[in-house]
């Protein structure tokens, strides 16, 4: 399941890239900008057209990168059209946040003289100046970034920092070798108590009794799960589980399993049977090669 990106929007000078920045370092996010992106995405066009391409281009970068890492987005994105767009592209749970400040603070900050220019004629389609921004309709989070007491940038990455917030997670370790309905069981107990799982994939050596990669396995798990909240982690190939006093979680094992579920086997699915393999993960194994469906 992908993380969240949160699309900073408003004015130049409104305190969007400082706000981004403090916030990508607390929160470990990435963090795409005007400088960060630029060897990827170079754009001379200002256009309205010009625009909305560069902006969901971005956007699908973002929704990319979301997939390992939550992303902050740091923008204009002047028109309300344009950031409907952007939503569609990006993950669900995804924010737009509008920096709002007023356009004489933001002159006044303008140590690059941009807005100076712009009143002269010098720079054309200048957001504020020659070319419009949209009020947002409905943002999801309005930050005020004036510079008065009680809205400094600390206190912007505060408001912003639920977003970042994850649930504790149950981790499934095992080999997944390959997944079938078993294993789907399982995952199925721990999302139907409302709990976020994390499936941790065994870095087992490929033979010719464990074909599948790795990678390969992570891949099919995040196929499967693409919809819900359910990640897949490559971890190093454990011989035991080891762990001293209480620190806030627990080792259990599953005792209720249906009988039907406890005799399906992983060996029996490599062999070939694929009676225990569910239809979305036969659809993964038919686009990936693995099998010919036959």
């Amino acid at each position: 399941m992908s993380n969240k990106v949160i699309w900073l929007i408003g004015l130049s000078g409104a305190g969007k890239t400082t706000i981004a920045e403090a916030a990508s370092e607390r929160f470990g996010a990435e963090l795409l900008d005007g400088d960060t992106i630029r060897d990827f995405f170079s754009n001379s066009d200002f256009s309205r057209t010009g625009r909305e391409k560069h902006l969901l281009g971005i956007a699908r970068m973002a929704a990319l990168i979301s997939k390992h890492t939550p992303v902050i987005c740091s923008f204009i994105t002047p028109y309300e059209d344009v950031r409907e767009k952007i939503l569609e592209i990006l993950p669900g749970g995804s924010v737009m946040a509008h920096v709002s400040t007023s356009l004489e603070v933001c002159e006044n900050r303008d140590v690059k003289g941009l807005y100076a220019k712009a009143r002269k004629g010098q720079i054309s389609n200048f957001t504020g100046v020659s070319d419009p921004f949209d009020e947002p309709k409905v943002p999801h989070i309005k930050l005020d970034s004036s510079g008065e007491p009680g809205h400094s940038v600390s206190d912007m990455v505060e408001r912003i920092s639920h977003l970042f917030e994850k649930p504790k997670a149950v981790l499934l370790p095992g080999r997944w070798q390959p997944l079938h309905v078993g294993h789907e069981w399982l995952i199925q107990q721990e999302l139907d108590k409302g709990k976020r799982v994390v499936v941790g994939i065994r870095d087992t050596p490929v033979t010719e009794t464990d074909p599948y990669s790795a990678q390969m396995r992570k891949r099919m798990i995040e196929f499967r799960y693409a919809e819900e909240d359910v990640e897949a982690w490559i971890m190093p190939d454990i011989e035991a589980i080891s762990y001293g006093r209480k620190v806030g979680y627990e080792v259990r094992e599953a005792n209720d399993i249906p009988p039907e579920v406890f005799e399906v086997s992983a060996t029996g699915v490599r062999g070939g049977n694929r009676a225990n393999v569910s239809d979305r993960v036969m659809e993964f194994m038919i686009a990936e090669g693995i099998w010919d469906g036959e």
